[in-house]
C-alpha cells in the first residue's frame, strides 16, 4: 500500500485500485450487454470503451506505483 496525494487529501492506494476495479467491471459489463443489443448506440459504445481505456491506464499506474515500492522495499531490506 502506498498513500496517494490528490490536493490536501490523502489516499490508500490500494482502496483506490479497488475502486478502479469495480468500475472497469461495470464498464466490460456496459460494453458487453450493449454489443448484444440488435443496434447498440456507437457513441455511447465509444464513451464507454474511452472510460474503460482510462480507468484500466488509472489501475496500470496504480500497480506499477506500487510494484516499485516493492522493490525499493525490499532493496532496502
Amino acid at each position: 500500500m502506498t498513500i496517494l496525494n490528490i490536493g490536501n487529501e490523502a489516499f490508500n492506494s490500494t482502496e483506490v485500485a479497488e475502486k478502479v476495479q469495480n468500475d472497469i467491471n461495470f464498464l466490460l459489463a456496459r460494453i458487453e450487454h450493449l454489443q448484444q443489443q440488435p443496434s447498440p448506440n456507437p457513441i455511447v459504445l465509444q464513451t464507454y470503451r474511452e472510460m474503460l481505456e482510462s480507468r484500466q491506464a488509472v489501475l496500470d499506474w496504480l500497480i506499477q506505483d506500487q510494484t516499485a515500492l516493492q522493490q525499493v522495499t525490499h532493496k532496502a531490506s
